[in-house]
């Protein structure tokens, strides 16, 4: 009997030993720690404006390209000069201040158009040229029809050295231009009194 208990520990302690081993042996699981996504930095992008810049012409591009130009605008300087100079109409009346681009009148030719959007001058109108008459006395006469208004509707210019004469007919109504140099006066025929005599200007 005391030979048998010792056995029994013994076989205890064996198997002991290989239960243990075997947990020892086999294998664990590995946890995987979770990698996280790599930070991404934000740059702000650069906002790009998208008011639009508008550049005017400058006097050099309007001389290259005279349609650019405006042909006449309302002016003070025109009414300063014409005063000083002592050679408007006494009854002149209801009149508006020029200054107008003679060169331009001077180089219009067969075909072209003018608009006759003329501080003024009521309406807008598109005339085109359909004669031009060079005087020996070096004076240029220039007639425009208005098409589409049939022919009692006319605008003529004579230009001169220093001088220049308008008979505008239109729709609105008759006006009258004369003009010094660049500057000019156009007023109503209907706005000049009864004394003022409607005679071509003795162009120099």
């Amino acid at each position: 009997m005391r030979k048998i208990i010792p056995l029994i520990a013994l076989l205890c302690a064996g198997g002991y030993f290989f239960w243990a081993k075997s947990h020892t042996d086999s294998p664990q699981p590995i946890t995987e720690k979770p990698v996280s996504p790599p930070s991404k930095k934000i740059v702000p992008t650069e906002t790009k404006s998208t008011e639009e810049v508008v550049v005017m012409p400058s006097a050099q591009e309007q001389e290259a390209n005279p349609d650019s130009a405006l042909m006449w605008a309302e002016s003070d300087v025109a009414r300063q000069v014409l005063h000083e100079s002592g050679r408007l109409p006494l009854d002149l009346n209801g009149e508006t201040y020029l200054e107008i681009d003679v060169e331009a009148l001077k180089n219009l030719s067969i075909g072209d158009y003018v608009d006759i959007e003329m501080p003024g001058v009521k309406g807008n109108y598109d005339a085109q040229v359909d004669k031009v008459q060079e005087h020996a006395s070096g004076n240029k006469s220039v007639q425009m029809n208005l098409p589409g208004y049939g022919s009692v509707y006319f605008v003529n210019f004579t230009i001169g050295k220093n001088s220049v004469y308008g008979n505008l007919t239109l729709p609105s109504g008759s006006y009258s231009l004369e003009a010094q140099g660049n500057y000019a006066w156009v007023a109503s025929k209907k706005d000049l009194t009864r004394s003022h005599l409607e005679e071509e200007v003795k162009l120099k």
